[in-house]
């Protein structure tokens, strides 16, 4: 197969919708197979499995291989519960710089960084320009950088700008790199939604959602569940049930293990007090959505939103809309 040389080489990897599984056997390199198996454990939630596997190659002499390990490490140990293990794999990241040998491997280790940054909602200035190294990276990864350089902007609230970096990406992208794509519509979902653009905000989320199931990769959903702002419970609680109340189940210990890293380093703790669906309505709350809103977006009753507003107030022991703000997510 080609284009095995890269970090997250089943994100690099350019497939039909449906066909994770066989792309990860049709690897000929023993530990790439191995590593790109690990990703898709990681994608499809089973945290345990992904880490496992992952922490074999942590100490990997191929420095792609490594990158990948200590990525798929911290983040399953999200999960997992485990912020020491996540800590040390992110620390890692940083060290692997010094062993980098050309210049694609360094190109490699800046993608990383900022992959682990921005993620946790973390600075990220210190770090080098990597938009001089992108032309070392090619295929998903490349689209994958787009996204989380769209994401960097997007935690800065420029939402058009963002979203601009996200339709570009998918325009000129020149195959289906599925695992890419997904996290490019859940930024373009996001966005819209801060954009107040509903109806594009669902049209983008779906695309996700139904490029992603054919996999069940859910992990992208489980990662974006604040920032979508409910549009998971608008568009996947009433249609698919049970894949929805599997999401749910792993975005709370996602949640948690995210914040045991994110809220040590950061000036606004995230809280952890709430349910899925309470953070959702609290989202959307604090960007001034009336209770009528919220409702029709949820497709709940104005009686239900009314008693979840009120549940959420006691829970985090505020009396007004605007104090939501210190305790979700930008």
């Amino acid at each position: 197969m080609k284009k095995e040389s890269s970090v997250l080489p089943l994100v690099h990897q350019a497939f039909n919708p449906g066909n994770a599984k066989n792309v990860v056997q049709q690897f000929e390199d023993p530990d790439i197979k191995n590593i790109a198996q690990a990703e898709l454990y990681y994608f499809y939630g089973e945290a345990q499995s992904c880490s496992d596997l992952a922490e074999k190659y942590l100490m990997s002499s191929n420095l792609k291989l490594k990158l990948t390990a200590c990525l798929l490490v911290a983040y399953s140990n999200f999960t997992l519960g485990n912020a020491y293990i996540s800590n040390r794999a992110l620390k890692e990241i940083h060290h692997c710089m010094d062993s980098a040998k050309t210049q694609e491997e360094f190109a490699y280790c800046v993608f990383s960084r900022y992959l682990a940054r921005v993620l946790l909602h973390m600075p990220f200035d210190d770090l080098p320009d990597y938009r001089e190294y992108i032309s070392y990276t090619s295929g998903g990864i490349r689209l994958y950088i787009a996204y989380i350089f769209a994401h960097a902007v997007y935690l800065k609230g420029e939402y058009s700008r963002a979203l601009g970096i996200c339709q570009s990406a998918l325009l000129m992208r020149d195959d289906v790199y599925p695992i890419s794509m997904i996290y490019l519509y859940c930024m373009i979902a996001m966005c819209e939604m801060n954009r107040k653009n509903q109806k594009e905000a669902e049209d983008a989320l779906r695309k996700a959602w139904n490029m992603a199931k054919k996999d069940k990769l859910l992990e992208p959903f489980i990662e974006h569940h604040g920032l979508l702002q409910g549009l998971l419970e608008s568009t996947i609680r009433k249609s698919n049930p049970q894949l929805y109340k599997r999401i749910s189940k792993a975005v709370i210990k996602f949640s948690r293990g995210w914040m045991a890293i994110h809220n040590p380093n950061a000036d606004q703790p995230v809280t952890d007090a709430l349910t899925t669906m309470e953070f959702s309505i609290a989202m959307l709350a604090c960007r001034d959505w009336t209770n009528q809103e919220i409702a029709d977006h949820l497709g709940i009753s104005l009686n239900t939103t009314k008693h979840y507003i009120s549940t959420i107030f006691s829970k985090l022991n505020i009396k007004k809309r605007e104090s939501l703000k210190q305790f979700v997510l930008k």
